[in-house]
């Protein structure tokens, strides 16, 4: 339908919601009536929205990340139920760990243990000795025990059990002086959403109380004022329902929904409202009656509306695609809010204004900014370039600003002091170190058991590689329990210990030296004695042997003579000449003597050495040596001295001689016959042969002793200097990392201190280890979540070629969640950054029909989004000295591209409407006439989000102020003078392509 202007021109009318504004007219009892029943029913079916928050309130992380991985294998491998929505009962009593106190202690483990719905685990650790220690602080006054509650981290059901185990610990340890508070990341989150939920009240207080002064001041009117305010109550009452409805049915939400959709309602709904009540006053200005004031008002600028609602209702759908829940929740939330919003501009708002008109009420009133916003475009278009360029001067010197910006991770910060949690974090901080409640682990897990010996050596090898990261300063695990390396198993205290023994060795080696040249010498000796006993028989043995043969001989001619002496025991003659014979007789006497002496003399010899036994022929000669001297103990050498004197001296009578004789010779026949059978003369030879050879040996074993031990004594010295070598790299290498070798023998496995230790950082079937990572670093800065990744890069480098291989290795801790959660809001930044300005771009083509006006525009509202960051940077990062919340940015940018497009949607269809014949008229005529509404428009809406700043929680306060201020930059900075002055500068450039004269076919926007 095509209506015309009191001035005759010609504007776009949407037939469709004139209609709806005639219905909503003709019912206006009906029509509010529904409004407020479709509120008051929701409110009844549905519970409130906070309570849906607490039920229903999704994870604030995606619990398949990396770190929450992590967190559930440890857990599982561990038994340790609830690992990453573990909290900490801190307890301080000035009087220390009394009886008493212990005694209640005792009793919260057993009622914890008791509940089974709200806790999984609790770790004991005062129970042990081991661990003990780590869980009490050094002056006894503060204690701590860990319990793993039941959801996940920042879930209804883990915030439910976070007041279970409050409660229990308070009551138990009433009336004993002793302070408790549950802190931890899970209590962090449970006390956020309760701060959330208290400050909404005071958030909404306030951001009514701003948007009514600004209203005043723009109406002058309380009733005009108020129409506004009625219709964004009953509309805002109506939202929450809808939403706790959605969110019985399922839709997420989260901590945040309920604050951002309040202020999101308030701001674009009273705006919508501006809008409307501008254009309704515009047309009763001109003559037209009250009813046709709405329909018309309706048909015209609520069409525009519809453009800017669903501009900024998509940009918020958008967020549904983010990771994380502080966006994906939002946005639907915000859309909602966004259309009920419109709808009731467009449904309520007519009828309540009719309504009013009866009594005289809401009527307009002459405009006093008129010729401000005049003076203001008349300057625009006479000065574009100097205003442009102060503009964006200024603008790009506070972007340049945000460069600097912060990031922070702690959502401790982003609540008050006061919070349970932050008591408890300050208590810990008191006593322990600054990492207990957020500790970060190393986890690996193998395929293999990893306690061997080489798995040990391995585990260590990685450890001491993360220890020499620049900002770890402990890595405590099984084969480091204290943070520093196992003394005992280090290689520099091995080389140590096998040096003190090599030169305790070197040592009793050098005062055997004089034992050892005894031994030298007692083995020369040995050589020159039986060198000795050579030649004593070789000398003597020779004649012997000699003499035996001429006593074997002497025997034959014995035998022989037989004849001979009987014919001299016949004939006495004969017995004279035997006579005559005598002193040849004694000589041969004196010399068997002799050589029977000489023989004999080897007697003592032989039976003093023990090594004659083992040789036979020894051993034989032995025995005819010991025949021999028994014959000549006989006195048959005697006898036949005496006979040869006898014979001589021929003293006694010839038969008595002649017997004798014959007695003597046959004894000498039977001594002579005995040695000739016995073969001595060869067993001498024999014996000869085996001295000799026993001389020579002793003269090699000699010479061998001499040299062994003069190696000996070599070896001693070098002994010493490998000793010194020793002893001096392992006190050079002591208490360092520079010797990497680590060895546990594995007998140690059984040792008590051992498995005592292993059962803190081993899992029971070995295949998951553990090491506790300590840094310097703030747990939740960006320096932390740096090195985390640091850590993980670097412990996997030392997995190649290990028994570490095929392991896989992650980071359990709140730094590694933190640096998933960064991971993630770059891409959410990334994509739903994105999605936004394709959104806000395409809507804009397709509403002026144009590309370069859409394009500057875009530019715009992102250049004030990032002169908005830097000045909340300023604020809160150089001037307040806190970081930025990592929210801020992205929900800052999303709302600020959208609403202000939306601001300069309603401005650019307005200016292209009036630059139908010259643009610079056009500029100023736009200016003027829309200066005040969409001026208005920008304070209610910067108002609203300032409301959030009236909160505890830090990251509603700086997107309040960060938006609050971005809205105003776009108000009296980008759509009063950088925008008009672009349009002013490019002309009909603005419209390429579509840069003809529309006339009559434009929208009459505000």
């Amino acid at each position: 339908m095509v209506v015309h202007s009191p001035d005759g021109k010609r504007s776009e009318y949407s037939s469709t919601l004139g209609r709806v504004a005639r219905f909503t007219l003709t019912h206006k009892s009906l029509v509010i009536g529904v409004w407020i029943a479709v509120g008051v029913v929701l409110a009844v079916l549905f519970p409130q929205l906070e309570t849906v928050v607490r039920q229903q309130s999704v994870d604030p992380i995606p619990a398949g990340v990396p770190s929450f991985q992590a967190l559930d294998q440890m857990g599982g491998a561990f038994g340790e139920k609830g690992a990453k929505t573990t909290v900490f009962v801190t307890m301080e009593n000035p009087n220390g760990f009394t009886e008493v106190t212990r005694e209640r202690y005792d009793a919260l483990v057993v009622q914890l243990r008791e509940n089974f719905d709200d806790v999984q685990s609790v770790r004991d650790l005062l129970s042990d000795p081991i661990t003990a220690r780590q869980a009490l602080s050094e002056d006894g006054k503060a204690w701590y025990l860990p319990v793993g509650v039941s959801g996940t981290l920042g879930g209804p059901a883990a915030t439910h059990a976070v007041e279970t185990v409050r409660e229990t610990a308070r009551r138990v340890f009433e009336d004993t002086g002793t302070a408790i508070h549950v802190t931890g990341p899970a209590a962090t989150f449970s006390d956020q959403i309760v701060s959330a939920e208290r400050d909404l009240v005071v958030i909404t207080l306030a951001t009514v109380a701003l948007i009514a002064l600004i209203l005043l001041v723009v109406y002058r009117s309380l009733f005009t004022a108020l129409v506004p305010l009625l219709v964004i109550g009953v509309s805002l009452g109506v939202g929450r329902g809808v939403l706790s409805a959605l969110g019985e049915l399922g839709m997420p939400v989260s901590q945040f929904t309920v604050a951002f959709m309040t202020v999101i309602l308030l701001g674009a709904g009273v705006d919508y409202s501006v809008f409307f009540v501008s254009r309704y006053h515009e047309r009763l200005r001109q003559g037209a009656p009250t009813a046709d004031a709405l329909v018309y008002a309706t048909a015209t600028i609520g069409r525009v509306i519809l453009a800017s609602a669903a501009t900024v209702a998509l940009a918020f759908l958008a967020m549904v695609f983010g990771e994380l829940s502080v966006f994906s929740t939002l946005g639907p939330a915000c859309a909602i809010a966004i259309l009920i919003g419109f709808l009731a501009t467009v449904t309520l708002l007519p009828p309540v204004l009719l309504q009013a008109a009866r009594f005289g009420w809401g009527s307009p009133r002459r405009d006093l900014t008129r010729k401000y916003w005049n003076r203001v475009a008349v300057l625009v278009v006479r000065r574009p370039v100097p205003l442009f360029a102060i503009a964006m001067v200024g603008l790009i010197v506070l972007s340049l600003i945000a460069m600097s910006i912060h990031i922070t991770y702690d959502d401790r910060q982003g609540q008050p002091a006061t919070t349970d949690s932050n008591q408890g974090y300050a208590m810990l901080d008191r006593h322990f170190p600054a990492d207990v409640t957020v500790a970060e682990f190393l986890v690996v897990d193998a395929p293999i058991d990893l306690r061997t010996a080489s798995g040990l050596a391995d585990l260590e090898q990685m450890a001491s590689r993360v220890s020499q990261i620049p900002g770890v300063t402990r890595v405590i695990g099984v084969t480091r329990p204290t943070g520093d390396k196992l003394e005992q198993a280090e290689l520099s205290w091995q080389n140590g210990q096998i040096g003190d023994q090599v030169a305790g060795a070197v040592a009793d080696g050098r005062q055997r030296k004089g034992d050892l040249e005894q031994l030298r010498s007692g083995a020369n000796q040995l050589a020159d004695g039986l060198a000795q006993l050579d030649t004593q028989l070789r000398l003597n043995l020779t004649p012997l042997a000699d003499i035996l043969t001429q006593a074997s001989a002497a025997g034959q001619q014995i035998q022989q003579y037989q004849p001979l002496l009987r014919q001299l025991a016949a004939s006495a003659p004969a017995i004279d000449r035997a006579s005559q014979n005598a002193p040849q007789l004694a000589a041969l006497t004196r010399q068997t003597s002799a050589a029977l002496a000489t023989v004999t003399s080897i007697l003592p010899i032989l039976d003093a050495a023990p090594w004659c036994a083992q040789i036979p022929q020894c051993a034989t000669l032995r025995a005819q040596i010991r025949d021999l001297n028994a014959t000549i103990g006989n006195g048959l050498l005697d006898q036949i001295t005496t006979l040869s004197t006898q014979l001589a001296q021929l003293d006694t009578p010839l038969t008595t001689v002649t017997d004798q004789l014959a007695a003597t010779v046959n004894s000498l026949d039977s001594t002579l016959s005995s040695i000739n059978n016995q073969d001595l003369p060869d067993k001498l030879t024999e014996l000869q042969t085996g001295v000799s050879q026993l001389a020579a040996g002793s003269r090699q074993l000699a010479g061998g002793v001499s040299a062994l031990i003069d190696s000996n004594l070599q070896q001693l010295a070098g002994m010493a200097a490998l000793a010194t070598q020793l002893q001096t790299s392992a006190r050079e290498t002591a208490g360092t990392d520079s010797a990497t070798g680590f060895y546990l023998p594995p007998q140690a496995s059984a040792d008590r201190r051992f498995v005592d230790v292993a059962r803190q950082f081993v899992s029971p079937d070995g295949h998951t280890v553990r090491y506790a990572i300590q840094t310097s670093f703030d747990p939740y800065s960006t320096e932390a979540i740096q090195l985390t990744n640091t850590i993980t890069d670097v412990a996997n480098a030392a997995r190649p070629n290990t028994a570490l291989e095929d392991s896989h290795i992650a980071i359990a801790g709140f730094p590694a969640i933190n640096a998933d959660l960064k991971r993630l809001l770059a891409e959410d930044f990334r994509l739903l950054a994105l999605a936004t300005l394709l959104i806000v771009g395409l809507i804009l083509i397709l509403l002026l029909r144009a590309l370069i006006a859409p394009l500057y525009l875009l530019g715009t509202v992102v250049l004030n989004y990032t002169a908005a960051l830097g000045i909340g940077v300023l604020i809160f990062q150089h001037i307040l000295k806190t970081n930025i919340a990592w929210p801020v940015p992205l929900l800052a940018f999303i709302v600020l591209v959208a609403v202000g497009a939306d601001y300069n949607m309603l401005l650019i269809s307005r200016l292209r409407e009036e630059s139908q014949k010259n643009i610079r008229i056009g500029v100023l005529r736009t200016v003027t006439y829309t200066g005040s509404v969409i001026t208005s428009a920008g304070l209610i809406f910067a108002a609203s989000m300032f409301g959030l700043m009236a909160g505890s929680i830090s990251i509603m306060t700086q997107v309040g102020l960060i938006i609050g201020v971005g809205l105003l930059l776009d108000t009296f900075i980008v759509r009063t003078i950088v925008v008009p002055t672009i349009a002013t500068l490019l002309g009909k450039t603005s419209w390429w392509p579509n840069n003809e004269t529309e006339t009559g076919t434009v929208a009459d926007s505000v």
